[in-house]
Parts: C-alpha cells; sequence; structure tokens
C-alpha cells in the first residue's frame, strides 16, 4: 500500500492514469465498432468463447479451436464471461477486461519502478519528493504507445499478457527486497502472477519462466536466495496446471461403464511448450494462411522430424525472421492496408527503442542491481523476440505481439537514465 500512495502522490501520474481512462471510455462507447475492430478481428473469437462458457457449455466442444483457445486465454475468458452473466454484452465484456489490464499495466509499471528504488536503495525506507519528470515523460511514452494503447483498448491477449508479466516482475523485485514474513507473502504473489501470466498467453509467459528461472539459480548460487527460485517453480506447475483441461470424455464402452476425464498433466503440457520447435514450420504456415502480411515459406525444414534439422533450419532463418518482427512492415517497402501503414510509422519508433535500451542496458549500470535488473530484462526481450520470430507467419500478428516487450524496453529507459537520484529517504 505504501507503494501505491506513493505512486498516487504525483499528481503528473493521476493526471496521466485520468486521461488513459477517459480515453478508454471514448474507445469503449463511442470510436470502437459494435463488431470486431479491423486492429483486432480476433476479438470476436474471444467474445465467443467467453459467452460460451458464461453458459457453463464444455470447452472441449467449442466449435473453434477446441479447448486450446481457452486454456490460453484463461485469464482473459474467466473474469469476461463473469461480466456476460452480470449482463454486459459479450464483446463489450472481453473489451473492458482488456481495457483494465491495459489501465492497470500503468499503474504495476510505476510500482514496478517504486519497488526498483528501495531494492536499489537496499532499504525499505519511506520514500519522498515527487517523481522524476524524466519517468513522467518515458511513463506517458508507454501509456500512450499507440499499438500498446489499441491492443488494450480492444477484447485481445496482448495487455492481459503484460499485465500479469509486469505483476510478476514487481512482486519479484518486492521478494528481492524483502525479509521475514514478507518473503512467505511475496513468493506467493510472485507464483501466482505467474500463473495468471500462463493463462494470458502460455508460450510468453513461457519465455518470462525460463529466463526468471535461470537468474534465481544466480540469486541462489550467488546470494543464497532460495525464495526467487521457490516462486517462479512455482507459478511455472501452477501454470501448466492453470492452462490444462481434462480432454473430451471418452465413449463408454458399456452401457453402465462411467464416462472419464483424462487427468490434468502440467508435465505433459509444459513438454509440449518447450516441444514447440519441432514444429515450428507447421505453426508459421497456419499463421500465414490467409493473411495479407504473410512472410515467405521456407522449406528448408520440409517434412524432417531430425531436431537437429529443425534447429539447423532455424537458425539459419533467425536473422531475417527476427529483423521482420522487430521492424517491418518498413514504410515505403511493405505497402498493403491502413493497418500497416499505421504499423510502419510506429515501427520508426521501434526502430530507436530497441537498439537504444540494448545499448543503455550493457553500458549505463551503474551497480550490482541495475546491471542484473537490465540483464535478466533484455534477456527476455531478446529471447521472446527470438522465438516469437520463428512462430509467426505473418507481419500482422507479429506486430501485435510484439507489444509484449514493450514494457521491459521502457522500464530498461527508466532505470538506465538515472531518474531517481531525486527521489530520496528518511
Amino acid at each position: 500500500m505504501n507503494d501505491i500512495r506513493f505512486a498516487l502522490a504525483s499528481k503528473p501520474v493521476v493526471i496521466i492514469l485520468a486521461v488513459s481512462a477517459v480515453i478508454r471510455m471514448l474507445f469503449h462507447f463511442i470510436l470502437l465498432p459494435k463488431s470486431p475492430s479491423a486492429f483486432g478481428p480476433d476479438e470476436g473469437t474471444y467474445a465467443l468463447l467467453a459467452n460460451y462458457v458464461s453458459k457453463g457449455l464444455p470447452v472441449e466442444e467449442f466449435p473453434l479451436y477446441g479447448p486450446g483457445l481457452y486454456n490460453s486465454a484463461k485469464s482473459i475468458i474467466l473474469p469476461s464471461a463473469l461480466m456476460l452473466k452480470l449482463g454486459v454484452e459479450e464483446l463489450s465484456a472481453v473489451r473492458l477486461i482488456a481495457s483494465g489490464y491495459g489501465l492497470l499495466s500503468n499503474i504495476f509499471l510505476i510500482l514496478s519502478f517504486i519497488a526498483y528504488l528501495r531494492l536499489h536503495n537496499s532499504n525499505n525506507a519511506r520514500l519522498t519528493y515527487g517523481l522524476d519528470n524524466r519517468f513522467i515523460a518515458f511513463f506517458v511514452i508507454f501509456a500512450f504507445f499507440p499499438s500498446n494503447f489499441i491492443w488494450s483498448t480492444i477484447g485481445l491477449r496482448e495487455s492481459g499478457s503484460s499485465f500479469w508479466l509486469l505483476t510478476t516482475f514487481y512482486f519479484i523485485l518486492k521478494l528481492l527486497g524483502s525479509t521475514g514474513r514478507d518473503k512467505w507473502k511475496f513468493t506467493m504473489l510472485s507464483a501466482l502472477g505467474l500463473t495468471f501470466a500462463h493463462g494470458a498467453r502460455p508460450e510468453t509467459a513461457l519465455v518470462f519462466s525460463i529466463v526468471a528461472l535461470l537468474f534465481s539459480v544466480f540469486l541462489l548460487v550467488k546470494f543464497r536466495k532460495v525464495w526467487p527460485m521457490i516462486a517462479i517453480l512455482i507459478g511455472i506447475f501452477a501454470g501448466q496446471s492453470f492452462t490444462s483441461t481434462p480432454e473430451a470424455p471418452t465413449a463408454p464402452t458399456a452401457p453402465t461403464a462411467p464416462t472419464q476425464s483424462k487427468r490434468i498433466n502440467p508435465l505433459g503440457t509444459l513438454q509440449k511448450q518447450i516441444l514447440t520447435i519441432k514444429v515450428l514450420e507447421k505453426q508459421r504456415s497456419v499463421n500465414s494462411l490467409n493473411a495479407e502480411s504473410a512472410l515467405p515459406l521456407s522449406d528448408c525444414q520440409k517434412l524432417s522430424r531430425d531436431l537437429l534439422i529443425v534447429i539447423r533450419c532455424n537458425l539459419r532463418e533467425l536473422p531475417y525472421r527476427l529483423f521482420a518482427f522487430l521492424f517491418r512492415p518498413l514504410i515505403f517497402y511493405d505497402q498493403g492496408s491502413p493497418t500497416q501503414t499505421f504499423a510502419a510509422l510506429e515501427n520508426l519508433a521501434w526502430i530507436i527503442l530497441v537498439p537504444l535500451s540494448i545499448w543503455l542496458s550493457v553500458y549505463r549500470g551503474q551497480n550490482s542491481v541495475d546491471r542484473f535488473v537490465n540483464l535478466s530484462l533484455i534477456s527476455y526481450v531478446l529471447l521472446f523476440a527470438s522465438a516469437a520470430a520463428l512462430y509467426e507467419g505473418n507481419l500482422g500478428t507479429a506486430f501485435r505481439h510484439k507489444s509484449t516487450i514493450l514494457w521491459p524496453l521502457i522500464f530498461i529507459l527508466i532505470t538506465s537514465q538515472r531518474v531517481f537520484p531525486k527521489i530520496k529517504s528518511e
């Protein structure tokens, strides 16, 4: 609560949050169409699924994608289904949940920065004075970055994924600086946040989990801090359980035989995610099907299931696909729909944002805390971007999914610019 009070004590922060909330309401009630938006036609599918769940129908029988979509979007679908039960129209429900996640992400970016300040100062003294003007400038960029804002007003998973990852990041920072009983509290809160992150987009949460687990091993070996590793491990396995549902009941073998569902297998779900590299080519083909901005398919892998061949082919294609994921569509080069033009204009900012954040994370760390936080965040950015680049089959979904890495890039800019000397502690 002290962190929230400190954040809301800043008038600029309150104004930015209020403006964001007002614009979101304008989008919802006036600007957005009554049908799925051209910026995210998939929101119609999420709305149908939320309606399906609100009626208590078995998700295994959902006509679009079966239980797979439900499992990978539970953190968005379940609260949306609850809103439907309260009388909210299905498309409005998923949009309101997404917009709420987007607004809360702004708050948790501030809370993460305040937790970072306390960790940087190596104490839990009460912070005084206001937030630095440079922090406010970076906060405005994050709050109103065009694609990040738009994706968080329509019924997609991007804002939910960012929110739960930011929440997990905040609680991990609090855990690193906690003592006594607070260790238990922030361990469980970190694990809970990571669990729900799996329910917003499992692949993104898995990448975050891998990076966090590796750095928790470093903390264990170097500083004997075991609690972060416990939190991540609990979050990983709880996330697999959260994003698993029993398979559809099998047909009875006799009139008196009861129907049974296979048990939930978190280890099996995790194994399927890790071995996704074997089906990257197939997934890219699915993503590019009927897409206006489809990336060219490759026959390097062909039908081979040999893991070494698959890895070699994907590594060969990584530079091209990584550039496409991070910076395409390019202005004057990728011509197409108005949405593609919008994305190309915004990519001018990404061309500056990504290299600058990477450079600052390497050269502007002032102490071990700075270097540890920046290195962990940039590792997540690079691993996620590489994995997503090999997964995506068209520029449209690639551009949308890229917004998931905005918050760590902005956070790196904030910490690397040393915006906190004016914030003193008593």
